[in-house]
């Protein structure tokens, strides 16, 4: 899973029509019948090969990667799936180029003071300049009811500096919640970019901790980054200290005035500005990069299409630690091929489905969502007869919530755009993995760790498709080398599995496929 960089229980009513007017239409012999074929033991030896040190963590672009991809696209085939993909030299893989941004410096100064790369700051963006910049000190770059850090300050075309916090005092009424909202509104007033001062130096060391070596590997972008005329809003993250040593500041005078000005109901911003000199400089390679599809052609009802997806990539090599992925998302990946094989065998046996199905396992997850952003963007089959996603990411584990009961999954996304499909997917559920748990409680876009926009599904969603997004939690060792193979309890792995597979069944053959009855983000 694509990690969230800065950081609910929500039930949705259903409506009544169609909870009463919804009953499944498939054979349930037929589903029991394959969907024992899925077995944890199976798994265990697909995980065991793609979780593997020889295919060195999966890195988009990279030599584990492409094995990876080999390996998916040579299951497809040996199943009877064909390549979808038109004129082309493997029909079985969508290629595109990527291109890979890596700073070869990326420093701030003022005077004798110079804040270096992930010791004292790292960036979110693409930035390219050498030069002394004016940036405009904002407060908290809030606006709250009466209140503005904006008003009287001028920031078009400048750099603006705030505080990643948001006063107690602004918690109840602010408009500007949360570090994105913050940076939003920043853009909205004219704004170059921002230099975002942490919460505090502890924070910011496990930040760096955390994503020092992804920044200092490189990010992945579809354009040539010299050649990127708009690179969205740019954001600094900078380690409180380094910051007020940069400005030659007082940190606990600076912020004991802001508290003043607050509880005498004033801005917190002072409009001061600093001249600051930026030096950001890259280098730039193309990495190409493949999806890896497999296509199972229907019958009556052949040119609608169900989209089951995972993502097969991983992390890589990071200071020199193989991160394997073996739940992220290695087992998203196993339990989609064990799917078809089930389709497969049902298949063979005369039992093909009516609908159309695309299984594919996307590329650049974790650089972004970047594989499923290019089929979205450049569909091998038409989205408007796309009926569904279903997205399977992180099935391999259990988190902390619910060390009393492994046999659950948490269900993401069913009723954010089709009242139907999550009524369908709860009747599947009950009638064939009665022992699987299905828990929403990630299930709300308003979920502060935003798992609904963080996997592949979203990249369906965004265009008015119906998904389900299939996830069991994070865990100690996620995006770490501890996440391997020993770890994945194969059994719920399995019985998770069965629920998607039965779930797809039900959705390739079944007369009509789920209304679209919610609007979009982007529809609204």
């Amino acid at each position: 899973m694509k990690k969230l960089l800065f950081t609910s229980l929500l039930s949705f009513a259903i409506s009544p029509v169609f909870a009463q007017g919804i009953s499944l239409e498939s054979n349930s012999e037929d589903v029991n019948k394959y969907k024992s074929t899925i077995t944890g033991s199976e798994m265990k030896a697909h995980l065991t090969i793609l979780a593997s040190d020889e295919f060195e963590g999966r890195e988009t672009g990279e030599r584990g990667q492409k094995m990876a991809a080999d390996y998916i696209a040579q299951h497809f085939m040996d199943q009877g799936l064909t390549g979808p993909v038109p004129n082309v030299p493997n029909p079985y893989f969508q290629q595109f180029d990527l291109y890979k941004q890596k700073y070869t410096n990326f420093s701030i100064s003022k005077g004798d003071v110079n804040l270096q790369l992930i010791e004292d700051i790292f960036p979110y963006g693409n930035f390219s300049f050498q030069q002394e910049l004016e940036v405009v000190f904002i407060g908290y770059g809030e606006e709250n009811d009466g209140i503005s850090d904006y008003d009287g300050v001028d920031v078009k075309g400048k750099g603006v500096v705030f505080f990643e916090a948001t006063p107690e005092k602004y918690a109840s009424s602010n408009k500007t919640s949360g570090l994105r909202s913050k940076a939003k509104m920043a853009a909205e007033k004219g704004a170059a970019f921002a230099i975002v001062i942490g919460e505090s130096d502890e924070k910011y060391i496990t930040q760096a901790k955390r994503y020092g070596s992804y920044i200092s590997k490189g990010r992945l972008m579809f354009n040539k980054p010299e050649e990127t005329k708009d690179n969205g809003f740019g954001l600094i993250l900078v380690k409180p200290s380094s910051f007020f040593k940069l400005i030659a500041a007082d940190q606990k005078k600076f912020e004991k005035q802001l508290s003043k000005n607050i509880a005498k109901g004033k801005s917190a911003s002072t409009g001061e500005i600093y001249k600051l000199n930026i030096d950001a400089k890259f280098t730039s390679r193309k990495m190409p990069t493949e999806n890896v599809l497999g296509f199972m052609e229907g019958t009556d009802l052949k040119d609608e299409v169900l989209v089951v997806t995972s993502h097969y990539d991983h992390v890589g090599i990071i200071d020199g630690k193989i991160h394997n992925g073996a739940d992220d998302d290695g087992s998203g990946t196993t339990g989609l091929l064990e799917i078809v094989n089930a389709f497969s065998q049902a298949k063979k046996e005369g039992k093909g489905p009516r609908r159309s199905i695309l299984f594919m396992t996307v590329t650049g997850e974790e650089k972004g969502l970047l594989g499923s952003e290019y089929y979205s963007d450049h569909p091998i089959f038409p989205l408007e007869n796309t009926i569904a996603d279903l997205n399977i990411d992180m099935i391999g584990r259990g988190d902390e919530a619910h060390k009393e009961n492994p046999e659950f999954v948490y269900v993401i996304g069913a009723d954010m755009l089709s009242s139907e499909l999550h009524e369908i997917h709860e009747q599947v559920a009950k009638k064939y993995v009665p022992e699987l748990d299905l828990d929403y409680t990630y299930n709300a876009k308003d979920d502060p760790n935003r798992y609904y926009y963080r996997s592949d599904h979203y990249n369906f969603a965004k265009h008015g498709i119906p998904v389900i997004f299939y996830f069991n939690g994070t865990h100690e060792d996620y995006h770490q080398p501890t996440d391997t193979v020993d770890k994945i309890t194969f059994g719920p792995m399995a019985k998770r599995a069965k629920l998607v597979f039965s779930t797809a069944w039900e959705l390739a053959n079944r007369d009509n496929a789920p209304i679209v009855d919610q609007k979009t983000e982007q529809q609204k």
